[in-house]
C-alpha cells in the first residue's frame, strides 16, 4: 500500500511540474474564480493553491499576499488526500493542526474549506479553498458552489496547458517547415549549378565533343567538389537550426 501511495504521489508531482508552467497572470478567469468564491461562500480569503514536494503554491489569491509557503504547515496537504471538500471549522480543534505556526501564533487561522482541484486522470494539484481567522462554517449551497468552482478552475487549467502545448506544437512545426523551405532553396540555388557543370560536362564526352583529358578530368571534379561542400553545408546548416 505505501508503494501504491508513493507511485501516486510521484505522478501526482509530475503533473503539478506540468502545470505550474501556466502564467496563471494572463487570465483574469482564475481571479474571478477566487473573487467570486469568497463572494457567494462569505469568507474573508480565498486561493487556488498547487501543492508541489515540498512547497505550497498560491497561484491566485484574495485577501491575502503570500505567494509561497511550506508544504509542511498547508491545509491543503490533506485536502488533496479526498475526493470531497475537506471543511476544518475549528483549527485549534483538529490535532493535525496542534504545531502548525499558521494556527498557534500569526495569522492564527481557524476555518478552512478546501475543494480538491482533481484532474481528468484522477490526479490532485491542488485546492481552491478558503479561509477565516475565526471559527465558522459555510452552508450545504455554499459547499456545493465550491465544488463547481473547483471544477471549472481545473477545466480552465487544462484547456490552457492544452492550449499552451498546441502553440508550442505549431511553433516547432513552423521552425520544421522553415528549415525545409530553406533547404529547397538552398537546392534550388546552390546544388543546381555545379550539378549543371557536371552534366553539361557528361554531355561534352558523350556527345563526341570533348575528350576525356586531364582538362577535362579537372573541371568535372571541381564540379564534384562543389556539389560536395554544397551538400555539406546544407546537412550542418539543418542539424544547427533542428538544435
Amino acid at each position: 500500500m505505501v508503494i501504491k501511495k508513493d507511485s501516486i504521489e510521484k505522478d501526482r508531482l509530475k503533473e503539478v511540474r506540468r502545470f505550474l508552467k501556466l502564467d496563471f497572470s494572463k487570465s483574469s478567469d482564475f481571479q474571478d474564480i477566487v473573487d467570486l468564491a469568497a463572494l457567494l461562500c462569505e469568507k474573508p480569503v480565498a486561493l487556488i493553491t498547487i501543492l508541489d514536494e515540498d512547497v505550497n503554491w498560491i497561484k491566485v489569491r484574495s485577501g491575502v499576499e503570500y505567494e509561497v509557503m511550506p508544504r509542511e504547515t498547508s491545509f491543503c496537504q490533506y485536502g488533496i488526500q479526498q475526493d470531497e471538500i475537506l471543511i476544518i471549522p475549528d483549527a485549534t480543534k483538529d490535532y493535525r493542526f496542534d504545531d502548525n505556526p499558521l494556527v498557534q501564533s500569526n495569522p492564527h487561522v481557524r476555518f478552512y474549506a478546501g475543494a480538491p482541484l482533481i484532474l481528468n486522470n484522477g490526479l490532485k494539484l491542488g485546492t481552491l479553498c478558503l479561509f477565516d481567522l475565526k471559527p465558522n462554517k459555510i452552508t450545504p449551497l455554499q459547499e456545493k458552489t465550491l465544488s463547481i468552482l473547483s471544477r471549472q478552475v481545473t477545466y480552465l487549467m487544462e484547456l490552457k496547458l492544452g492550449q499552451a502545448l498546441l502553440k508550442k506544437q505549431l511553433e516547432e512545426t513552423e521552425a520544421k517547415n522553415k528549415a525545409l523551405r530553406k533547404i529547397a532553396f538552398m537546392q534550388s540555388h546552390d546544388i543546381r549549378h555545379p550539378l549543371s557543370s557536371i552534366m553539361c560536362l557528361v554531355n561534352l564526352v558523350k556527345d563526341g565533343i570533348h575528350p576525356v583529358d586531364e582538362h577535362w578530368l579537372g573541371m568535372i571534379t571541381e564540379a564534384t567538389d562543389t556539389l560536395d561542400n554544397k551538400i555539406k553545408a546544407i546537412v550542418n546548416e539543418t542539424a544547427a537550426d533542428r538544435s
